[in-house]
């Protein structure tokens, strides 16, 4: 089964309830985390998904959300100091996502989640970056 790793934002937006312009972004990341409970994908998430997360809401909310999944379902990532230096490696002005990059290929994901998919274009050449209403 294929590994998926969500951006913190994809997170943010199901549990902030976001909408842009056009739509609610709520609905494409319920989406996406519905397709892991019914076994299309894993989910890979790590401690720096958490970390940003919990900068803007309850971490308890996430952890508890996290726990409602299958245990086979989920692959939980923690970030090493040798992870952190690959991510500065492989971009000198882009950290945290860079870092999420790592993370993700660490967990053997072959997609990256997000909405923000411009802030990951310097790391289409390590791994697919797709929206979530793209799963």
């Amino acid at each position: 089964m294929s590994r998926i790793y969500c951006d913190t934002c994809v997170y943010r937006d199901l549990f902030e309830g976001r909408k842009d312009r056009f739509r609610d972004l709520a609905d494409f990341a319920l989406s996406v985390f519905r397709k892991v409970k019914e076994k299309q994908y894993k989910l890979v998430i790590s401690d720096w998904v958490i970390d940003e997360f919990k900068k803007h809401c309850d971490v308890k909310v996430i952890e508890e959300f996290i726990k409602q999944f299958e245990k086979e379902d989920v692959i939980e990532i923690v970030r090493t100091k040798d992870d952190e230096n690959e991510a500065r490696r492989i971009s000198s002005s882009n950290y945290p996502d860079a870092l999420h990059v790592v993370l993700a290929k660490k967990g053997n994901a072959i997609r990256l989640v997000t909405q923000n998919i411009e802030d990951f274009a310097e790391f289409q050449n390590l791994i697919e970056i797709v929206r979530p209403e793209s799963l």
